[in-house]
């Protein structure tokens, strides 16, 4: 009993013989992968259009394997480990897996690019700036309760005294 040289699981029921150039092609196939070739028992496709759609299907077939075989250059953690982990085995794991790492980093998070993190009520050093010239421009005004305010609003987000203020250590 033959087995298919494609699938290599079931019977060969299909012979195929071809001689190019002195040399001859045999194949041994399942009916099955013969369909998916591109041959039809039935019609009689010609070898020729069954070889090409056969190459199709062998390319695919290699394509996807070594898509699959993908490994790491420095841990040798291959595509299939990672796909069944979910973890990366080092730095380099992160460019290997790139293509892999893209999609699923966008959908997780809000975007790809790390922005940082801040608490929500703090203040950023734009916002500080901002926030020392309207200081100044309360004073100027004589507008001292908002002038209060913006200096507190400072202190919280420098930690300290706004510059150029003077300390109120009387008591």
């Amino acid at each position: 009993m033959q087995k298919c040289q494609i699938c290599g699981k079931k019977e060969a029921t299909v012979h195929l013989k071809q001689v190019l150039d002195g040399e001859t092609l045999e194949m041994f196939l399942c009916k099955e992968c013969a369909q998916k070739g591109g041959l039809s028992i039935d019609t009689g496709l010609g070898m020729e259009e069954f070889v090409i759609g056969l190459a199709s299907a062998k390319d695919k077939e290699q394509k996807r394997r070594a898509e699959e075989e993908l490994s790491c250059p420095s841990c040798h953690m291959r595509r299939a480990d990672f796909k069944k982990t979910s973890r990366l085995g080092c730095p380099a794991c992160y460019e290997t897996f790139a293509a892999d790492l893209s999609p699923m980093l966008a959908e997780m998070h809000r975007g790809t690019t790390h922005v940082g993190k801040s608490p929500r009520d703090s203040v950023g050093r734009n916002d500080v700036a901002a926030l020392r010239k309207a200081l100044a421009a309360a004073v100027a005004a004589q507008r001292f309760e908002e002038a209060a305010r913006l200096r507190d609003l400072i202190r919280a987000a420098t930690g300290g005294a706004p510059s150029g203020a003077v300390s109120d250590d009387r008591q």
